[in-house]
Order: structure tokens, then C-alpha cells, then sequence
């Protein structure tokens, strides 16, 4: 890989393991790889590669506070790679980390090494997707010097839905209303009886 800038942020062997790292941690649920601290792009180009060669659809977003610090600049080495896969933005590092650092899988820090606990905190308080922290701790060996966090987004548990009983109305029944039957009285036939008398003369 191309890398202009004579200025080393990190070792050669730590820019090997830093590619393999992040090359294992993308996975098919990776979207965003965001780097904080882009300087002169040593580590951004190690991104970008990892992503390309492990699923070309990552995006690498890197944040600092001046894009123009070193000379050639990150975006030139990136485009001596050919790399497409990336946004390099200045300025306003607070407030693009709280903007970006939810839209990551990946995080690569390499700023605020004084505040980082602070940050590792925001991080977790804020994370809707798993996320990876890699941090470059300058107090770790040359050769490897990254910490590693995992955080998961808080589960809030789903409030119970409050089951209102069905209020039922008696239906209103009318008294079904009963006409009495006329009854006809049964016509009786009578006959008369006719005894004949027995006259003795």
C-alpha cells in the first residue's frame, strides 16, 4: 500500500496488526468503520484496505480537527491506493464523534488519549448497533499498542401493555309481550233423549 507521508504515527509492525484486527472484526453486519484521529492518513489507509479486501461495501469515515496538519495530506495517499470506499471530515471534533460514534461497528481512536475514559463511557451510554473500540494506547508496547473494547446497546425492557378489560353492555332485552290465546269453546252437540214410556192399557 501507498503511504506518502514520511511522518509514522504507528510502527511497521503495528500497521500489520492493525489491518489484520480490523479485517477480522468486519463481518456480513458491518457498515461503518470510523476513525478518530486521521493525521496523515497512515492508519486510514490500513482501514480502507481492510475493508476492501474483507467486504467492499464498508465505508470508512475519519474525523480530526485539521485536515491540512501534514503534508501530502490523507486523501492524497488514499487516492494513490485508488481507495473509494471513505470521507475524510475536519473541525468540530466533539461534536462529530457524539454524531458518528452511533453509526460505527468499528471505532479506531486515536485521540483523546488524556479524556479516553470519558469517551469509552459516551460510547457505551450510546451505541444502538454492537461496536468494536480499538484504541491506540500510547502507553502499550510499539508493536502492538491497541486496547480493545466491545459494547453492546442498552436493551430497554418493552413496557408491559396495559390490558383494559372490554366493557360489556348487557344487551337490553324486551319482554317478549304474549297475547292470550282466545280459546272457543268446544261446540257440544246434545241430542235428545226420548224415552218412551211403557203405557199399560
Amino acid at each position: 500500500m501507498i503511504y506518502l507521508n514520511k511522518f509514522k504515527q504507528l510502527e511497521d509492525e503495528a500497521v500489520i496488526a492493525l489491518y489484520g484486527l480490523v479485517k477480522d472484526l468486519i463481518n456480513r453486519n458491518t457498515t461503518n468503520v470510523l476513525e478518530v484521529g486521521t493525521y496523515a492518513g497512515q492508519a486510514t489507509i490500513q482501514l480502507c484496505a481492510a475493508a476492501v479486501e474483507k467486504n467492499y461495501s464498508v465505508n470508512v469515515i475519519s474525523i480530526d480537527q485539521n485536515y491540512n496538519a501534514f503534508s501530502p495530506n490523507a486523501e492524497e495517499s488514499l487516492r494513490a491506493n485508488n481507495f473509494k470506499n471513505y470521507s475524510i471530515e475536519a473541525g468540530e471534533l466533539e461534536e462529530k464523534f457524539e454524531k458518528y460514534v452511533i453509526k460505527a461497528n468499528i471505532i479506531y481512536i486515536d485521540r483523546f488519549h488524556a479524556q479516553i475514559e470519558e469517551k469509552l463511557e459516551f460510547i457505551k451510554g450510546n451505541v444502538i448497533i454492537p461496536t468494536k473500540v480499538i484504541f491506540r494506547n500510547p502507553k502499550n508496547a510499539s508493536n502492538y499498542p491497541f486496547d480493545i473494547t466491545e459494547f453492546q446497546p442498552k436493551v430497554k425492557p418493552r413496557a408491559r401493555k396495559k390490558v383494559t378489560p372490554e366493557k360489556v353492555t348487557p344487551e337490553k332485552v324486551t319482554p317478549e309481550k304474549v297475547t292470550p290465546e282466545k280459546v272457543t269453546p268446544e261446540k257440544v252437540e246434545v241430542k235428545d233423549i226420548i224415552t218412551n214410556k211403557k203405557t199399560t192399557p
